[in-house]
């Protein structure tokens, strides 16, 4: 049976208006899990959710100018989630959470390790991240063990995989102090809001919401920990699950 959006928002909104909606990029906006490719459906879906009084906050692990560009061009919320919690916009304010110089430690992790950086790490705040070759990325052992291996010998610092890149973070660092940062910032009740991931790093952020979901072809320990999953890959879920959000305000407001 197909997850019914309206009925699994009713149990847990209580046929309020959601407080916001947090959404990861890659793999939840993007057509696939492994393109760069914005469903332009998605965008129009969450315009008008916007419309309707309903904030949409980019938690992403792309680099802060990305994340600036994406949410100025696609017309969403000016609060957003950059550098896998590191870096947090609330409004016109950009406020760095990490405390930690990840340079020295990025220099000995791409030479020791042989990883190459990914072109944006010149222009990130705080996170950095790492290409893995096709082959490796897809061997999930073999990527938890080097996020372990690094980890053991850099106290202090997380490394988590998105999909796309390995990110280094400090260990105070994830997506759900970002998005805890902007609850506290805007006044938003958690347990009034939704969030969409992919991957395991969306974890933190879908545990810290009232109504957390993951796209039916998110990683198992998402899909795991979600509210529920949704019925199809990348940017087919995230549309399947906004159409139910409004028509469940459609029909409650």
């Amino acid at each position: 049976m197909a997850l019914d959006v309206i009925s699994l928002l009713e149990s847990k909104l209580g046929r309020e208006k959601p407080q916001a909606l947090f959404t990861d990029i890659d793999g939840v906006l993007t057509t696939t899990r492994d393109s760069y490719a914005l469903d332009l459906e998605v965008i129009t879906l969450l315009r008008a959710l916007e419309g309707a009084g309903v904030p949409v906050c980019l938690v992403s692990g792309n680099a802060y100018p990305v994340v600036l560009t994406l949410q100025r061009y696609l017309g969403l919320s000016p609060h957003f989630v950059a550098e896998s919690g590191c870096v947090v916009q609330v409004g016109g304010s950009v406020n760095v959470l990490c405390t930690v110089d990840l340079a020295s430690i990025v220099h000995d992790i791409k030479k020791l390790f042989q990883l190459e950086e990914l072109p944006t790490n010149r222009f990130r705040l705080c996170d950095r991240a790492f290409t893995l070759p096709g082959a490796f990325k897809k061997d999930t052992e073999r990527v938890k063990s080097l996020a372990r291996t690094i980890m053991d010998r850099y106290p202090g610092i997380r490394v988590v995989y998105s999909g796309y890149a390995l990110h280094v973070v400090p260990e105070e660092c994830s997506k759900s102090t970002g998005v805890n940062f902007l609850a506290r910032s805007l006044n938003i009740d958690l347990k009034k809001a939704i969030a969409i991931g992919d991957s395991a790093m969306d974890l933190d952020m879908v545990r810290a919401v009232g109504v957390g979901v993951a796209v039916g072809d998110a990683d198992e320990e998402l899909k795991k920990e979600a509210l529920a999953v949704l019925p199809y890959g990348a940017s087919e879920s995230t549309k399947y699950l906004l159409v139910g959000v409004l028509r469940y305000l459609a029909k409650t407001l």
